[in-house]
């Protein structure tokens, strides 16, 4: 299905290079088949909350949702928006619609057919109740979804909205069964039914989660060369909090696959002959956030003076032993409206200015040397999660803010605890990291509307707020860069977040795995994957 030669001329660019590709694509089939045994484990640090895509994100199930769950379209690694469960799509001459054609002859995990009604429902859905995910806001810019007909899906918007895409190959975004929902009822979370190449098997709290192969599976992601029934039969998520029992699981063989970010650890694995490494540069940013609601850091000299404090190099030399590299914008380098030439407007180190900026901002430093106003001590809580190497990042900046004359107590909890705790804004300064394929990331974790969902740090500008949405409907690729380029200048000067580092980790396998690549957003596709001895 091609787009109509009466699209305006930038939603025709987009439509040809995004639907374009998606119309000349071949419905592909795989003959269904048993595949082979064995059992494929990596560890995860987080255990779900729920594995019901439209719930709060959270880190154990966006490593499984991919898995469970199918969207319409999928991101490559290279970028590019390719059909999944649609196999083609079609954008309406004015950029307010977009018809999605379904792939034939595909079945939810229950048995039941995936057709327009499904993908009606899986939305209507979430516009009633998903009001914690992390896409929210960009489904609720869908005014409406409609089946034309049994294969066929309309969604139209207010206005021409650029994220549709970005936002449906997000996991969040997986269509449900709606028979399975019903017959989940409030339990939808611990029973997920959706097209994916896994079903979920076994889930034993406080020790893991086992997904097993979908053997009626032929329609996978066209990055894989198999597109049929994964190959071997089980998928384990095995649940092991510390990284050095997660070190000791792959060494002794209880796992297979581990991402590794604490440096010591990747240097003597690099050197073991047992072990294929990759070192993986992923498409995220760790971030130091200040709580924007809360005095004295609601004062933009505070958030400045303790950014100008951070010393992103020591951070990355000393506690990343060199794994990453030294952010300083919001956006990461993969997304439209990167440009590092913004860094100029952000705060760099510089100790004097960090100084400088708390006496403007009515301090003074006591003969402790703690900075203090109006009888009261500048001291903050650093908040993250247990999640390596964040204690040591955490340490480095304690350093840092105790040279400044700032004591800064660090907090460790799990990633649940910090997500509720930074929600109900009980926290000073957070530790913490986002990955996204859409520069409308800025509007998720700082648009004012996001506050108290996926805003953690109380950031609102107007100004800001006006860009991004005018950055939401813009089509034309050069011109939404512009944009959130303008946006990216105020919050830096703004300061709600420091930018830290771009992470890199390395991809653990045992020799036994043949074929693992690693996706968009650092995602496992194993739908090569074949497992020695099997």
């Amino acid at each position: 299905m091609r787009p109509k030669s009466s699209l305006p001329a930038v939603v025709l660019v987009l439509s040809l290079l995004i639907a374009g590709c998606a119309g000349s694509t071949p419905s592909v089939t795989a003959p269904a088949s048993s595949g082979g045994g064995g059992t494929l484990t990596r560890s995860m640090t987080d255990e779900p909350t729920s594995l019901d895509p439209q719930g709060a994100a959270n880190s154990g199930a966006n490593l499984m949702l991919p898995y469970l769950f199918d969207t319409l379209v999928t991101r490559q690694s290279d970028g590019q928006y390719v059909p999944l469960l649609a196999e083609s799509w079609q954008v309406g001459s004015d950029g307010k619609t977009v018809d999605f054609k379904l792939r034939q002859g595909v079945k939810f995990h229950d048995g039941s057919a995936l057709d327009a009604k499904a993908v009606v429902f899986t939305f209507e859905r979430f516009k009633a109740q998903g009001d914690k995910s992390p896409i929210a806001g960009n489904i609720k810019e869908i005014a409406s979804i409609t089946a034309l007909d049994e294969s066929t899906v309309r969604f139209s918007f207010a206005k021409p909205t650029a994220t549709v895409f970005s936002t449906l190959s997000m996991p969040y975004a997986g269509i449900l069964s709606p028979s399975a929902v019903a017959a989940a009822g409030q339990d939808v979370g611990r029973k997920p039914v959706g097209t994916g190449p896994f079903k979920l098997g076994d889930w034993q709290s406080g020790v893991g989660v086992t997904l097993v192969r979908n053997p009626d599976y032929n329609w996978g992601t066209p990055e894989a060369k198999n597109r049929g029934p994964v190959k071997f039969e089980k998928l384990v998520f095995k649940l092991i909090p510390d990284p050095s029992t997660q070190l000791a699981a792959l060494q002794s063989g209880d796992v297979d696959v581990l991402f590794v970010n604490e440096p010591s650890q990747l240097t003597t694995l690099e050197k073991d002959n047992n072990f294929a490494v990759q070192r993986v540069n992923l498409d995220s940013l760790i971030y130091l956030g200040f709580n924007c609601a809360k005095p004295p850091f609601d004062d933009v000299k505070v958030r400045q003076a303790l950014s100008f404090a951070v010393n992103k190099d020591q951070i990355v030399q000393t506690a990343l032993a060199g794994m990453g590299a030294v952010a300083s914008t919001p956006l990461t380098p993969s997304l439209l409206g990167y440009n590092a030439d913004l860094g100029s407007y952000g705060q760099g180190f510089d100790p004097a200015k960090a100084k400088s900026l708390l006496t403007q901002a009515g301090f003074n430093q006591g003969a402790d040397g703690v900075w203090q106003r109006g009888g009261q001590k500048l001291t903050a809580r650093l908040l993250t999660s247990t999640r390596a190497p964040n204690d040591a990042i955490a340490t480095v900046l304690q350093s840092q803010f105790k040279t400044l004359g700032v004591p800064v107590e660090i907090q460790q909890l799990d990633s649940a605890a910090v997500m509720k705790s930074t929600t109900e804004g009980a926290f000073d300064i957070l530790l913490w990291r986002y990955e996204w394929n859409d520069p409308d990331a800025l509007n998720i974790y700082l648009g004012g509307s996001r506050i108290r969902q996926t805003n953690r740090v109380f950031y609102s500008n107007k100004a800001v707020d006006d860009l991004l949405r005018k950055g939401l409907s813009e089509f034309d690729s050069a011109k939404r860069a512009g944009i959130y380029q303008e946006a990216q200048k105020l919050i830096l000067a703004d300061a709600p977040w420091q930018p830290l580092y771009l992470p890199v980790e390395g991809l653990v396998v045992g020799k036994r795995v043949q074929g693992l690549k690693i996706g968009a957003l650092g995602r496992m596709l194993v739908n090569d994957v074949t497992l020695a001895g099997q």
